[in-house]
């Protein structure tokens, strides 16, 4: 295909990113929308590598195993994982994503974002598994994790009881940016702006847990994130990403003109501040589904309405993120964002976003996260 016509199909792939409309429509367990082989977790990223499996996700599958009731203990689940079998598949493959270090087995529960167009196929994004150290997506293994498992399996039902009418999510957006969020390092605003909205719905456990996670809308993002750009996909030709993340190992994106192949590259660690409790503790390089936020335009792109975290980055990597220039590379703009937020959408892989705000974590999965900063968007040969 000639540049001009890749062009035109990239173009294309855009415009039907902007016409999506994400939005929250509820709360169902991944066994209910995807039919997985027995006995298989969903992690973030491209395909893991045969015996290169990083060991945050081996603690978040083992702990995710016993919770299925496959194993016992979190030895005998880390020996099945480790002797294959125990399958470990991308989750993206499956139209989810997850953040970190998190892994998906069948009988978590799962929030759908979908586009209230019906264009676009929805995503699906486990439900926010709150502070540490109860919390999976950091990697470190804690016993309090399978009381914390235990607490999502009784919280999901109660979202998908009480969630009713669907909450339209750009409007959630908008509010994270012009309330100092970056959306993807900072959620504050964008939080508070779905808290309002949620909470005279829900009751019980529902409403006792948005208390307790205070990144909730986080994961909503991610799935928000990965709808828009998902619905550029199956343009022949086109160059834009429709899905981005890395395992730990490797950093991988789709493209539109090809959407269920991976193309990957060798992942980089975040480069940022390290926080006091990490000693000498290495920075495992980039992991998580949540790096869609960072493809659509959001997270490293976005960290000029975030003062926060311009002030916990600087002086760690290149000022240009700090910057109207970190969108550069975008193909446009979004109608549903004001003219003077110079926000940016969707990534052509020929000009690939210059980063991706990240947590990171510790390499060896014994202190969890250890820090944070933006990984490079690895160059695209």
């Amino acid at each position: 295909m000639d540049s001009i016509k890749q062009e035109q199909a990239t173009r294309q792939s855009f415009e039907r990113l902007i016409a999506v409309e994400p939005q929250l429509e509820g709360c169902v367990q991944l066994a209910s929308i995807a039919a997985l082989p027995a006995r298989t977790l969903l992690h973030a990223g491209p395909r893991l590598r045969r015996g290169e499996v990083p060991a945050p996700i081996l603690n978040t599958a083992a702990a995710a195993a016993v919770f299925e009731g496959w194993a016992d203990t979190r030895e005998e689940a880390l020996a099945a994982i480790v002797a294959g079998d125990m399958a470990l598949e991308p989750a993206q493959d499956y139209g989810v994503v997850t953040p970190l270090a998190f892994v998906v087995s069948p009988s978590m529960w799962l929030l759908r974002v979908g586009d209230a167009r019906g264009a676009a196929a929805a995503r699906y994004t486990p439900i926010n598994d709150g502070p540490p150290p109860g919390a999976l997506r950091f990697g470190a293994k804690h016993p309090e994790q399978g009381a914390r498992l235990a607490l999502l399996s009784k919280v999901g039902p109660a979202l998908a009881r009480d969630l009713g009418a669907p909450v339209a999510l750009l409007a959630v957006l908008r509010a994270g940016l012009e309330g100092g969020d970056d959306l993807h390092g900072r959620v504050s605003a964008a939080n508070q702006a779905f808290y309002d909205v949620l909470t005279p719905r829900l009751t019980g456990e529902g409403r006792a847990y948005l208390d307790l996670a205070n990144q909730f809308v986080l994961n909503v993002i991610m799935a928000a994130c990965a709808v828009m750009i998902g619905g550029g996909g199956g343009v022949g030709g086109s160059n834009m990403v429709v899905a981005a993340g890395g395992n730990g190992v490797d950093f991988g994106w789709k493209l539109a003109g090809d959407p269920e192949a991976w193309h990957t590259m060798p992942a980089a660690a975040p480069v940022g501040p390290r926080f006091p409790a990490a000693g000498d503790s290495v920075f495992l390089p980039a992991i998580g589904d949540s790096a869609v936020i960072d493809a659509c335009g959001f997270g490293a792109a976005a960290l000029r309405y975030a003062p926060e975290m311009m002030e916990a980055l600087r002086g760690h990597g290149a000022d240009v993120y700090f910057t109207a220039a970190a969108s550069a590379p975008f193909l446009g703009a979004h109608p549903a964002f004001p003219v003077d937020l110079h926000v940016g959408l969707g990534i052509d892989r020929a000009s690939p976003a210059r980063g991706v705000m990240l947590a990171a974590l510790d390499a060896a999965g014994e202190k969890g996260l250890i820090g944070r900063g933006v990984s490079p968007w690895p160059t695209v040969a």
